[in-house]
């Protein structure tokens, strides 16, 4: 969602009053017909399209007809192979044992009042991850920059403002060819932009598996993961010349490094093209260094794949978690188990101050 400086000002000042919900001026992911599905490529170099920030707050008045654009699904095989057709029932048995953290509301619904115990929960869920992942200090600050400015360190929330619902629209009726066969593939309502970093489902859910709910993306572990996951595809084609557009619609070979910057503009806008709008760029720079900075994260620091470490395939009892979603169930229970011994909203001992004796 690309803005005039003016409009990303105006936004600024009237998104806060919506529900509470914080939105970054783009979260649109923008994939084009050449992304493949099993992840080898991911296009994060084009621009995104506009999106003005003046559209209606409610579902009902944005999903006005709406239309995706269905292709045939190909002819299923007569007769499969017996162990092939009994591997694929058992694989979605496992799946469907799958429980992830569901929504704390509906789209049509104002979210939860946020409580400090929340928050709290939310920092012991993100640094709990991270350090199963063993990854840096530095990913966890911009996992938590995001998620401050994103959801007020709230989990599980469908983002209900203008430019998110419009953008999870837009997007919705562009991804047919992602989403085929998925259950929820007709259902734009289920499209929505979720969760702790705001990621719009219609991009984001073929990070996690292109046939899962869209709304398993409200769980706050799954958020994690898919967002280290994008910044994995990120860095790897930040080293590399990506064909990018100006302003007058030539095409030209740009090279950029990773940066904790780079990296959050790619993930969060879309694109490793620098902005076609200067003023734009310099505002939204300017943004993010101020939250960086109060995190502690050095924005111009390169970013390496061992910064973000690797996703555990074992319990801390050496149990193996055969799929992502062992890993993501297993990572609750780890942190049930410590909540059970240190509960999260216990009140902090008193101190006390020592008199001279």
């Amino acid at each position: 969602m690309q803005l005039t400086a003016l409009a990303y000002i105006v936004a600024v000042v009237t998104d806060v009053f919506d529900d509470g919900a914080s939105a970054e001026a783009a979260h649109e992911v923008r994939l084009d017909d050449r992304y493949d599905v099993d992840g080898d490529r991911y296009d994060v170099d084009g621009d995104l399209g506009s999106v003005e920030r003046t559209a209606p707050s409610r579902l009902d008045n944005v999903l006005r007809a709406p239309t995706r654009i269905i292709e045939a699904p190909a002819p299923v095989p007569v007769a499969a192979d017996a162990d092939e057709a009994a591997q694929v029932a058992a694989d979605r048995a496992q799946v469907e044992q799958f429980l992830p953290r569901q929504c704390v509301h509906g789209v049509e619904d104002q979210r939860p009042r946020l409580t400090r115990n929340e928050q709290k929960r939310t920092y012991a869920v993100l640094a709990h991850v991270v350090k199963r992942l063993k990854a840096s200090d530095d990913f966890l600050k911009l996992l938590q920059l995001v998620a401050a400015r994103e959801s007020s360190l709230q989990q599980g929330l469908v983002h209900r403002l203008s430019p998110d619902l419009e953008a999870s629209l837009q997007a919705w009726r562009k991804t047919a060819k992602l989403y085929e066969g998925n259950p929820h593939h007709a259902e734009p309502e289920h499209w929505q932009t979720y969760g702790l970093f705001g990621m719009n489902s219609n991009y984001f859910t073929q990070v996690w598996d292109n046939q899962a709910d869209p709304r398993v993306l409200c769980d706050a572990i799954v958020d994690i993961l898919v967002y280290r996951r994008a910044v994995v595809r990120v860095i790897k084609k930040a080293g590399a010349a990506i064909e990018c557009t100006d302003a007058a619609g030539r095409r030209y070979q740009h090279t950029t490094r990773a940066t904790w910057e780079t990296v959050h503009r790619a993930v969060s806008g879309g694109k490793l093209c620098p902005s076609k709008s200067e003023n734009v760029a310099a505002i939204m720079g300017k943004y993010f260094r101020s939250r960086a900075a109060k995190f502690g994260l050095d924005p111009d620091k390169s970013v390496t794949l061992k910064m973000l470490g690797v996703e555990p395939s074992k319990g801390l009892g050496g149990e193996i978690w055969a799929d992502q979603e062992a890993v993501v169930m297993g990572l609750w229970a780890e942190l049930e188990a410590e909540w059970a011994e240190h509960p999260v909203d216990a009140p902090d001992p008193v101190k006390i101050a020592r008199t001279g004796s």
